[in-house]
């Protein structure tokens, strides 16, 4: 075999580790191809085998896996809060890592992962895989060579139309998924501290939960609810708004309910953050917007001009260059097409960067100390909404993380 045919491991199946895995096939030209999985799940392992069209040898624990396969390399795309608990199984393999976003669930945890981090004997690479989306590529290139002068302040907005599906599955509490500054923000806060390349400050954030959430019961799903046919939020009524729907489908998603007493996190928030530079901006996220509204824009103002990216939907996505002195003819437009893939056609780009990592030809682009400067970010956000003040980041690192915020991490 071709000592550059590379053999991963995934842990976590369906879902998004299937996906990765089967871009990182695609974007290699089958150099790294998933050749077993840890998933515990008999329906998941029989799902992600259908709909990603690999079928690899399946273990139900990740020691089990370690044991009895020769692997260059280890996925880990299990829900956020088994992350650490991933990590943990690996201590001592050195194979390298490629970690989904974010570290963890908890704060607690996510420190955690950074420890260990520390002292893993492998190259570990964070699925921030928007940063690797051509699109976002020529935004931070035109802002590092000065196109709109210096970076004054920056809004983003995420106008998340697909949240339905967010609060159907584990996501929906704060114990799955740390909330949704930490599961969804978390790609946007990174690339809002890559394009400026600082870490936050000083943040205020409001919250709220106004559109789903209420008093169904606790296991409540969809299949097994009398209203599933005329609730607006149920499966079966998404999926036919979106074209999708499959009568013999329904009982293979997830489809708990979205108005259920479960659910304990927000699903729209706000945040002002001063950045340690002296820049400042805003973000927005909800996650009931209308399938046919605007769907992710980032606006970056400097003194000489400003930059709009409109990172559209699958289809792709435009970039607004207005020079600060110039007319209305002197607006520039650059146009991006994502073939319908992932992350604004990030998560094949970051395969391919995974891949030159496991060939000793590049290290990790997206590192643990960058992913915890986004996450100590969403946190700081969360204890804004939670303790209703202005929350200083920097004050909420543990004595031995301390040092981090002094470090260039971009």
């Amino acid at each position: 075999m071709n000592k550059y045919h590379l053999k991963l491991g995934v842990i976590g199946w369906d879902g998004r580790g299937g996906r990765v895995a089967r871009d990182g096939y695609d974007s290699t030209g089958g150099m790294l191809a998933p050749v077993a999985v840890v998933e515990p799940s008999d329906e998941r392992y029989r799902k992600g085998c259908q709909r990603f069209e690999f079928e690899p040898r399946r273990y139900r624990t990740v020691q089990d896996m370690l044991a009895k396969e020769d692997l260059d390399c280890v996925l880990i795309a299990t829900p956020n809060h088994f992350h650490l608990e991933n990590l943990r199984d690996l201590k001592g393999s050195g194979l390298p890592i490629l970690l989904e976003k974010p570290l963890d669930s908890s704060f607690e945890k996510i420190c955690e992962v950074v420890r260990f981090a520390t002292t893993y004997n492998g190259p570990i690479l964070v699925g921030h895989s928007m940063r690797y989306a051509p699109i976002l590529q020529e935004a931070k290139k035109m802002i590092a060579r000065g196109d709109i002068g210096e970076v004054c302040s920056v809004r983003f907005v995420q106008h998340c139309h697909y949240g339905n599906g967010m609060f159907h599955n584990w996501r929906r509490t704060l114990a799955g998924s740390g909330g949704m500054f930490i599961e969804k923000a978390t790609h946007d806060f990174d690339i809002m501290l890559w394009l400026l390349e600082t870490w936050p400050a000083t943040i205020a954030a409001f919250a709220g939960q106004q559109a789903f959430g209420g008093d169904k019961p606790a296991d409540l799903r969809c299949r097994d609810c009398a209203e599933r046919a005329t609730c607006p939020e149920s499966i079966q009524n998404t999926r036919w708004r979106a074209g999708q729907y499959k009568v013999e489908e329904l009982e293979q998603c997830d489809d708990l309910c979205v108005f259920s007493s479960a659910v304990d996190i927000p699903d729209n928030e706000h945040t002002l953050i001063q950045f340690a530079n002296g820049t400042f901006g805003t973000y927005v996220q909800w996650f009931f917007s209308p399938r046919s509204y605007h769907h992710r824009i980032y606006e970056v103002q400097g003194t000489a001009g400003a930059l709009e990216v409109d990172l559209g939907a699958e289809f792709g996505g435009k970039i607004l260059y207005c020079p600060r002195y110039g007319t209305l003819a002197d607006q520039q437009e650059y146009k991006f097409d994502y073939l319908r893939r992932n992350h604004y056609n990030g998560d094949g780009e970051m395969m391919k960067h995974f891949y030159q990592v496991l060939r000793g030809e590049a290290v990790p682009a997206t590192t643990v100390k960058q992913a915890f400067a986004a996450e100590l970010l969403g946190y700081a956000a969360n204890r804004a909404v939670i303790d209703k003040r202005y929350v200083s980041a920097r004050e909420l690192l543990p004595a031995d993380l301390a040092s981090l915020y002094t470090e260039k991490v971009y």
